[in-house]
């Protein structure tokens, strides 16, 4: 069955806006990643993983990067603690859109309980 000149009209329309939400998106994240200040300790990180995975594909991600400590607000964002040399390198090959300091994450990042050592 073919669409007719009005159906074929809605579905480009729908493609681009689908394609300009998708684009600011992506600018949204590369602004924030570049207003990002750095990690004070690089051995704690908030991580912000994308937000179209599954809360357990978030969570196998971050925990092949680190220890997972904490979450934030939303399910795609935790806080990871690890050898401070490698931590932030680890959670981008883990698939990680930006690394923030816990503290400077805002409600992203809401204050960890550590357990006492």
């Amino acid at each position: 069955m073919r669409a007719g000149p009005l159906a074929a009209r809605l579905m480009i329309r729908t493609a681009w806006r689908a394609l300009l939400v998708g684009l600011g998106i992506v600018g949204t994240l590369a602004m924030a990643a570049g207003a990002a200040p750095p990690p004070v300790k690089p051995d704690r990180l908030a991580v912000v993983f994308p937000p179209w995975w599954s809360r357990a594909h978030v969570t196998a991600a971050a925990a092949s990067a680190g220890d997972i400590v904490g979450a934030g607000s939303a399910p795609f964002i935790l806080i990871l603690r690890g050898d401070g040399a490698g931590l932030d390198a680890r959670s981008r090959r883990a698939g990680a859109l930006l690394l923030l300091d816990p503290a400077a994450a805002g409600v992203c990042a809401p204050p960890v309980q550590e357990p006492r050592s």
